[in-house]
């Protein structure tokens, strides 16, 4: 089987012929590679030449690329700083008074910002290896767009003091996650992940995401069927057993599990119903292990996983400054 396949394969509940292989890795690969983030966030070329040379170089089933949780916000008019060597930072959010919310119409999501440079990178990395590898296009959900337009302490309030601001805000968000799903289509992608991390339970209560953003994690996906796309992650970070039952009812087809959740315990609870990518963690194991301790740990997350619908990756991202020598050790271990 290819990595295309083998992914693919586990995705609708098939069988694979090893475990597959798709780590949360990119801005990681861009510092293995020496090539400064400022770089990497800002030119097509660099940053399909990183996903292109580190799939090459390690043999992943698959790759997902990003421009950062800025994307969104910063193609609707928010100011962003680009670090030399790090990732884009919002300076200035465009919707610090939820009555100018209209305003923000004016935006083309899908056109704004380094939203073409994105599609034109992940575009590219499908051309070069997307016929034999799984290719993940990385997007954010409703509640990271509106924390990133609002400001994530402002949000928070607000879905205490302010609750119908805020349906009217994720409403608008879920617009620019689909206009910007739809945009993503024509890169060619074979996956599109959303990125949801303030939907934690960390951040939020369970409570508060089935009120406030489930039901539009629902009204997203469902949108998402008819454009043509056939495999949808979410990414949560956290213990999401909590929410878990919700995450699976908005008809994503995996979800990311995070380091702190048991991997047998997700199992158990998703019973089938969706396949699941984790879950080893990205700064004790990938960042401060060496390879003989990510061999072992991998190993052991094999045995846990096996007859499940299960990924192996990171439980969130790869940072820069991972050895490459760990990324090469979760490989081998998963070909062995």
């Amino acid at each position: 089987m290819t990595g295309r396949q083998r992914i693919e394969s586990v995705l609708v509940g098939g069988a694979a012929d090893r475990a597959a292989v798709l780590p949360i890795v990119h801005t990681g690969l861009a510092r293995m590679q020496g090539v400064p983030l400022g770089r990497y966030f800002t030119d097509a070329n660099a940053m399909a030449d990183v996903i292109v040379a580190g799939c090459r170089d390690l043999g992943l089933d698959g790759v997902q690329l990003t421009m950062g949780v800025a994307g969104e916000a910063e193609a609707l008019g928010a100011t962003v700083e680009q670090p030399s060597d790090g990732a884009p930072l919002i300076k200035q959010h465009p919707l610090k008074d939820v009555g100018r919310l209209d305003d923000l119409r004016q935006f083309d999501p899908a056109a704004g910002g380094r939203m073409p440079m994105y599609h034109a990178a992940v575009a590219e990395t499908v051309r070069r290896i997307g016929e034999d590898t799984f290719v993940v296009s990385t997007l954010r959900g409703p509640l990271n767009i509106a924390s990133q337009l609002r400001g994530v302490e402002d949000m928070l309030v607000d879905m205490i003091d302010n609750p119908g601001a805020v349906e009217r805000v994720l409403d608008f968000a879920t617009e620019v996650a689909i206009r910007c799903a739809q945009a993503s289509l024509e890169s060619g992608a074979h996956g599109l992940a959303f990125g949801e991390a303030t939907c934690s339970p960390n951040f939020i209560s369970p409570a508060m995401y089935r009120r406030f953003v489930q039901p539009r994690h629902v009204r997203l996906i469902a949108a998402l069927r008819p454009m043509g796309w056939r495999h949808v992650g979410l990414h949560v970070c956290g213990n999401i057993l909590p929410i878990i039952d919700d995450l699976i009812a908005t008809g994503a087809d995996w979800l990311d599990v995070d380091y702190q959740v048991p991997a047998a315990k997700a199992i158990e609870r998703a019973a089938g119903r969706v396949a699941l990518r984790g879950n080893l963690d990205p700064v004790a194991v990938f960042l401060h292990g060496d390879p003989q301790q990510v061999m072992a740990r991998t190993t052991e997350l094999i045995r846990e996983v096996a007859d499940s619908r299960w990924i192996l990756s990171s439980g969130c991202d790869i940072p820069p400054g991972s050895p490459r020598e760990n990324l090469a050790a979760f490989v081998a271990a998963a070909g062995n």
